[in-house]
């Protein structure tokens, strides 16, 4: 999902702070937080994640530290 989209799904989760120059972890973790889901995309959960969520392949890719 690129960042437009997710920008048209925070805003329709409620979250029109979010502006153009949020990123894909911020707008994540903020749509996981109002589905009070656990906002656990791109961190060290992901390791042990089992869940089916629809951000799973993008959130389980390798990534430098400095980028989580």
């Amino acid at each position: 999902m690129n960042i437009a989209a997710l920008q048209q799904l925070a805003i329709q989760n409620g979250l029109n702070e979010y502006g153009n120059k949020t990123s894909e972890k911020v707008l994540i973790r903020a749509i996981q937080k109002k589905r009070e889901e656990e906002p656990c995309f791109s961190t060290d959960k992901r390791y042990l994640c089992n869940a089916d969520c629809e951000w799973r392949t993008s959130c389980q890719k390798l990534r430098a530290i400095w980028l989580r």
